[in-house]
């Protein structure tokens, strides 16, 4: 495979996986030939064209075709003693076939193909075979299918099976030695997500979904010079990989995928509309890294500066400048997470909450650690919100109950029944799985209901709030307590808290941090909490950090509290005994 039919241009569309290519693409057109043609009419036919390999022979009567190859026939008739010639002189084309030959239809596969020549005998396996179409014979070797098929078999390995594209594995192989040969300097990566991609697929159909994908991939594809190249990572992710460019040159490459990114899709009907997210990062802004290649380093960037893009509203682009290390460390993130479950480098930990009406701690909260050899110790506010655009977010959740369910019944078995909380993303909410996996994870560790908190957190727009507020009310039948966590933060407003079965309402750090100092925010938290309580529900408050704060809380009849002031998250295995050593229920006590 060349490297000018690798690329992808602006006079070029992306090719099709042809595995499935038909024999009737391949081999020589050969003439055909009644079965009674005498032979050295045949011979003739050979004798004035020498680069004619065979002839299909055709019976008028039973229209049968067999090959009659030029090798075949000369050795007819030389014969053994030099007499072959004088003796076929009446012979038929029909009487000098050796034998039955392969006879495929144009419209058969490569694969196939192949599969019927490892059938042969070893005798015949590599006889050349006859394919027969409407309108002409064909003359087709066994190299020619195995090369081709193997070509076949290097363009899957190479190109995503659905766009055309260069996948992952060609940008891992190939991409190094394009950056290689180019000038530094005058490099750049453009890391491309559609955004809001994944509705698509949950309103039309994951048929739709594919459907935008492959225009997408076209339109990319018209957007970039001759020298450019396309790929596609997986999912909604593209990147395009810009040599001997300028700044200018490549934002405007950008600001073209933007724009064509924004002009409908159309499926079976329906009109669908997207933008996408940018990243660019050029290789004059982008630092040396020992650990890093050229191209990692690019990706690392480019990734980072699209995740900015999605932060600061979408449907942009955004320019990684190469200073400092946030953006470079967000896209390590992004891209170790597909291997934190497999690594088993996550775990739990649990933080009592503390009761302020009765002294006590009757809930632990769970929170999950992720251990990274490179990145270090790292919370859940940091890689949780990008297990959405990675697909990782239902398998952590899934991961964090299991884990949980079962430190539950151990907890059980050892006589102790507080209840454990656990925060779940909103969109598994909206994922509409969400009741049904906890239900499962009950079933199958015989927990009571009960013991189990689903607390959920993260932003909610309103489009989603049915689906969320279902699996709420499919929780609740479950006997499970709900919450909702980090109220005030991008939950949810005040005025759809009576639309929520919740039985615990969370409030977030930004709306308690000053409330011993700050009156205003004394109000506003009183009043939350009056409103909260009306509606029967419980409020809380996290990430306590001062005693006087805790009093104030208290006075404002806040029901219960964690934070650094109560206790630092603990190993499951010292969560008994810090309770019962009464560690953690200091408000009773403070001066």
């Amino acid at each position: 495979m060349n490297g000018v039919s690798e690329r992808i241009g602006v006079q070029e569309t992306p090719a099709p996986p042809f595995l499935d290519e038909r024999v009737g693409r391949i081999g020589i057109e050969v003439p055909s030939i009644p079965s009674d043609l005498p032979v050295p009419e045949v011979d003739e036919l050979f004798r004035l064209d020498s680069d004619l390999r065979a002839v299909a022979v055709f019976d008028p009567v039973s229209g049968a075709r067999s090959l009659l190859t030029r090798h075949h026939l000369a050795s007819r008739l030389s014969g053994r003693l030099g007499y072959g010639r004088a003796l076929h002189a009446r012979s038929t084309a029909g009487e000098v076939l050796e034998g039955p030959s392969t006879v495929l239809d144009e419209g058969t596969t490569l694969e196939h193909a192949a599969a019927l020549v490892l059938g042969r005998p070893e005798t015949t396996r590599y006889d050349d075979l006859l394919v027969i179409g409407a309108d002409a014979a064909r003359v087709v070797t066994v190299s020619q299918i195995f090369e081709r098929l193997s070509a076949s078999f290097r363009h899957m390995a190479w190109h995503d099976a659905l766009t055309g594209l260069p996948n992952l594995r060609w940008l891992s192989e190939r991409g190094g030695s394009v950056l290689a040969s180019a000038d530094p300097a005058r490099t750049a990566l453009l890391y491309i997500d559609l955004d809001n991609f994944k509705p698509v697929n949950d309103t039309y159909g994951h048929d739709a979904g594919n459907e935008v994908l492959v225009q997408f991939g076209h339109r990319l594809a018209g957007c970039l010079r001759a020298a450019d190249f396309a790929a596609r990572l997986g999912g909604d992710e593209f990147i395009v990989l810009l040599t001997d460019v300028g700044s200018s040159d490549a934002q405007g490459v950008a600001q073209r995928v933007l724009e064509v990114a924004q002009l409908p899709f159309y499926h079976d009907g329906h009109t669908i509309r997207l933008s996408a997210s940018i990243g660019l990062a050029m290789g004059v802004d982008v630092p040396a890294d020992e650990k890093l290649g050229p191209l990692d380093a690019l990706l690392r960037q480019a990734d980072g500066a699209m995740l900015a893009s999605k932060r600061s509203g979408k449907r942009s682009l955004q320019r990684a400048t190469g200073e400092g290390n946030n953006l470079s460390r967000v896209a390590k993130i992004r891209r170790r997470l597909l291997n934190a479950l497999e690594e088993d480098a996550l775990s739990v930990l649990y933080e009592p909450e503390l009761d302020l009406e009765s002294g006590t701690c009757r809930v632990v909260q769970a929170t999950m650690r992720w251990v990274d050899p490179e990145l270090g110790v790292l919370k859940p506010r940091e890689f949780m919100p990008l297990t959405g655009p990675s697909g990782q977010l239902v398998p952590f959740g899934r991961w964090m109950l299991e884990r949980v369910c079962r430190q539950i019944h151990e907890w059980i078995l050892s006589g102790h029944h507080w209840q454990t909380a656990l925060r779940a993303p909103s969109g598994w909410f909206m994922n509409g799985t969400l009741a049904a996996d906890v239900a499962a994870a009950l079933d199958a560790h015989g927990i009571p209901p009960a013991r189990l908190r689903i607390d959920m957190i993260g932003p909610l727009a309103p489009p989603g709030m049915p689906a969320a507020r279902k699996e709420l009310e499919k929780l609740r039948e479950l006997g499970v307590d709900v919450g909702l966590d980090r109220f005030g933060g991008d939950t949810v407003p005040l005025s759809v808290l009576r639309s929520l079965p919740l039985n615990v309402l969370k409030l977030d750090p930004s709306l308690t941090g000053r409330v011993e100092s700050d009156p205003a925010e004394a109000a506003l938290v009183a009043g939350i909490a009056d409103a909260a309580r009306a509606l029967g529900i419980r409020v809380a408050a996290s990430d306590v950090r001062r005693a006087e704060q805790l009093r104030m809380l208290g006075d404002l009849r806040i029901q219960s509290v964690t934070g650094p002031v109560v206790s630092t998250p603990l190993a499951a295995s010292d969560v008994a005994a810090a309770l019962e050593r009464n560690m953690c229920p200091r408000y009773p006590d403070l001066n």
